[in-house]
């Protein structure tokens, strides 16, 4: 599960703004969330399994139970989008005038984006943990037993 940002370039551009926008080289997205490669798969399924939620038993989670649907990355990447579009029109005014890379913009996205993600794992209270995995895990909070999922929240720019 990948949250994919891309730098597109859109609008009607006069003939020089069409030259420095095509002028702009290197990587043009990054990666954000359970990176293959990056991420082992039992985490991953994890994730899946909480952001999507199971039917229970052998549909998913392993658990026993339904697992209900959990959307942390889509609270994360919602509160990311609203914080990337503050950070647009700096980041591009710094690559146009050399004093930074299309590599370190993608790489401050990457950076808020897992930041935020892994808030969510953390803040996400609702739906609450059944009794019983409340009484084996010791812990009310849905998403978080060992901190490894959270962990295991990635970026990666894509070449």
């Amino acid at each position: 599960m990948v949250v994919t940002v891309r730098i597109k370039r859109r609008g009607d551009f006069s003939k020089l703004g069409r030259k420095i926008m095509t002028a702009i080289t290197g990587p043009k997205q990054v990666k954000v969330g359970f990176v293959s490669g990056e991420s082992d798969q039992e985490n991953i399924n994890k994730a899946f399994y909480n952001e999507f939620g199971t039917k229970g038993g052998a549909s998913g989670g392993g658990w026993g139970g339904p697992v209900p649907e959990r959307p942390f990355m889509r609270l994360g990447v919602k509160k990311t989008k609203e914080a990337m579009k503050s950070q647009v029109a700096p980041a591009a005014k710094s690559i146009l005038t050399g004093r930074s890379t299309m590599r370190q913009a993608l790489s401050k996205l990457g950076i808020m984006g897992q930041r935020d993600i892994r808030d969510s794992i953390v803040k996400l209270s609702s739906p609450p943990n059944s009794p019983v995995t409340i009484a084996l895990k010791g812990s009310s909070n849905p998403l978080v037993d060992t901190g490894e999922m959270g962990k295991n929240v990635s970026w990666k720019i894509d070449e």
